[in-house]
């Protein structure tokens, strides 16, 4: 049987001197490689794991960050909240009623076909809109809605010059979850959290919403009627 730990005298100096050449070499190599400064030493350790500071998450979108407000603004996708379109302001629930400014310059329900009962709706920034009518009336302009305060009973709203400045004019119009005839529905808010309501027998009225109200007559849809025409100004 071979005995495999013998080795002859020549095999072991060759081994000796390999590993001996190997030692030298790896040392040579050593020394020649110079040591990192402070500032390479940093950016070694920037490259190998994954920064932490804020810059390194700037381009990340935060999951609680909101959509961009222009699109809100403009009513989205939606050219009925552009002011693109002249639509009729259709009560939820009323028996076949609309709303249109009636002889007395109020804005309330109707059931007969009027020049009065299409409006265009202008985005005023964020969820307002300017109620604008689509036609020009007597003034030979269009006329915007705005609310009246008649003191202690609710609210009405009439026509009158279009002033954007005027907070009387701009209504904040919100989406509901809820569909009608599968178009959207809305509720349309006033100065002093006032909600325009329309009832049947009751008209329209813009009144505050206490706790538990039952909602009535508080969503309208908003029903196509074509593109808008040209204002003032456009």
């Amino acid at each position: 049987m071979l005995n495999l730990s013998f080795r002859p005298a020549s095999v072991l100096r060759a081994a000796a001197a390999a590993v001996l050449t190997a030692g030298v070499a790896a040392s040579m190599q050593a020394c020649a490689t110079p040591a990192p400064e402070a500032g390479d030493s940093a950016a070694s350790s920037a490259t190998s794991a994954p920064a932490t500071d804020s810059g390194a998450t700037a381009d990340a979108p935060s999951p609680t960050a909101s959509g961009s407000k222009d699109g809100s603004q403009a009513g989205g996708a939606d050219p009925i909240l552009r002011g693109e379109r002249q639509v009729v302001l259709r009560p939820v629930g009323s028996f076949e009623s609309i709303l249109a400014v009636d002889a007395k310059g109020r804005l309330n329900l109707t059931d007969g076909e009027t020049d009065k009962s299409l409006f265009v709706l202008l985005p005023a920034g964020g969820n307002r809109y300017q109620i604008r009518t689509a036609k020009a009336h007597d003034s030979g302009e269009p006329d915007c809605m705005g609310l009246r305060d008649n003191g202690s009973a609710p609210a009405t709203v009439v026509a009158a010059a279009c002033d954007s400045r005027r907070a009387g004019q701009l209504f904040a119009i919100e989406k509901t979850q809820q569909k009608d005839q599968g178009r959207p529905t809305y509720t349309i808010g006033g100065e002093g959290k006032v909600y325009l309501r329309a009832v049947d027998g009751q008209g329209l009225t813009a009144q505050r919403v206490g706790e538990g109200d039952a909602g009535e007559g508080l969503t309208f849809d908003f029903v196509d009627n074509g593109a808008a025409p040209a204002g003032p100004g456009d």
